[in-house]
């Protein structure tokens, strides 16, 4: 089974010589970028879909979703001791942070790189990080996190190694060749939420990069009139005087930066402000979207319908599926079922869509019939009910709402 270590996913920004900061993306719709859905869409907004492990142990990579405590929360058995779930995704308040990790469907080799990431992306506000878990070759362990600086882009995303020394970041195509040149792979991703991992820290509002404004630089301070002069404040101490041997820790009790050995995340995120928050909403990654709002209830509506039109064409309507997901529509009369003229539409961005279905010619007969709507990529059934009327007949134009069944 493959298996990532999360101990190797952050150094501070002054390990890496990185001075970016991830760029929050803004969004209230809860939905991530792309004109189609991915081929799979779930939705994770209840604490049963989290399985709690260690930031310094090894997390199975099986296309679960596995978070671990990033803060000084140790002993927090339940995401919902450190996080809420509710209708603004996945969120964290003042002093608290998660990472959450995720398996991809199977492992990606430096030729695929650009595929994986080309529609990746995150909806997220404040302290949100993205990584990738990177299994070395010849292990079964992911020894290292690949960190998307300035937000992740596309083929144009920066990327940094953490815990190697060096200052320089590095191109998607510049990552793809060393993975191919080592052999190493794509096995995973990770989020940090209410972390930043390119600079070890999240923001603390009033100082410019209060969450969701946008702000990724702090406001330079004041110029005092003397430069040589001592802070006003006698209680402020003065800056550590840097050490002759690089390898001392530093006075904060923080792990020395350098080297190719992995950093924990906790001897980093013990140092978080704490008054800091940051939300995600959704994921979306290679073949899979995860959405941590809560699931929608799908529904259809169906009216009655003149024979005629059962071929030439009637809509039904849903509700509640997955943002530009593909609907297909099959309709039911006693044990028949008919799909084989019926045309499926694309949900839009709030997942409503209206399908326009045509059944062959004496397919339908007078009397109730049924049609469901299946999302291709979540799942989402949902079932209306109503008549097909004889020729000549008019109908009245009554939508008869339908249960709806989650079967993803």
């Amino acid at each position: 089974m493959l298996r990532s270590r999360i101990v190797a996913a952050a150094v501070g920004a002054a390990a890496l010589g990185v001075s970016a900061a991830l760029v929050p993306t803004v969004s209230t719709a809860g939905t991530v970028a792309g004109t189609t859905a991915s081929p799979v869409v779930q939705w994770k907004d209840a604490a049963d879909d989290f399985t709690r492990v260690s930031p310094t142990g090894d997390v199975p990579l099986d296309e679960d979703w596995y978070w671990a405590p990033l803060a000084a929360d140790g002993d927090a058995e339940s995401i919902t001791d450190v996080a809420a779930l509710d209708e603004d995704g996945l969120s964290v308040s003042a002093g608290d942070a998660v990472g959450l990790v995720h398996g991809l469907s199977s492992p990606v080799d430096g030729a695929g790189l650009s595929d994986l990431v080309a529609d990746a992306a995150v909806d997220s506000t404040g302290a949100v990080g993205f990584g990738l878990a990177v299994q070395e070759a010849g292990t079964d362990t992911a020894q290292q996190a690949v960190i998307a600086v300035g937000g992740l882009q596309g083929d144009d995303t920066e990327w940094s190694r953490l815990g190697t020394s060096g200052s320089a970041t590095e191109s998607t195509a510049e990552l793809a060749a060393e993975l191919t040149d080592a052999g190493d792979e794509v096995v995973g991703y990770v989020l940090y939420v209410g972390f930043d991992p390119t600079t070890g820290t999240t923001p603390t509002p009033g100082d410019g990069t209060t969450p969701g404004d946008g702000a990724t630089t702090p406001p330079a301070a004041e110029p005092t009139a003397d430069p040589t002069t001592a802070p006003a404040d006698p209680t402020t101490p003065p800056a550590a005087e840097p050490t002759a041997d690089p390898t001392t820790p530093p006075a904060d009790g923080t792990e020395p930066v350098g080297g190719t050995e992995p950093v924990a995340l906790l001897s980093q995120s013990e140092r978080l402000a704490a008054d800091a928050s940051a939300a995600v909403s959704a994921v979306r990654v290679g073949d899979t979207t995860s959405y941590f709002t809560p699931q929608p209830t799908a529904a259809a509506t169906a009216g009655q319908v003149p024979l005629a039109q059962a071929v030439s064409g009637f809509q039904v309507s849903g509700t509640g599926f997955a943002p530009n997901e593909v609907v297909a529509a099959s309709v039911s009369q006693g044990d028949q079922t008919s799909t084989d003229e019926t045309n499926a539409s694309v949900a839009d961005e709030d997942g409503n869509v209206v399908v326009t279905v045509r059944l062959p010619e004496g397919a339908a007969t007078a009397g109730a019939y049924s049609v469901t709507l299946l999302g291709a990529s979540s799942g989402q059934t949902a079932t209306a009910s109503s008549v097909f009327v004889a020729d000549g007949t008019a109908p009245v134009a009554v939508p008869v709402p339908g249960r709806a069944t989650f079967t993803g």
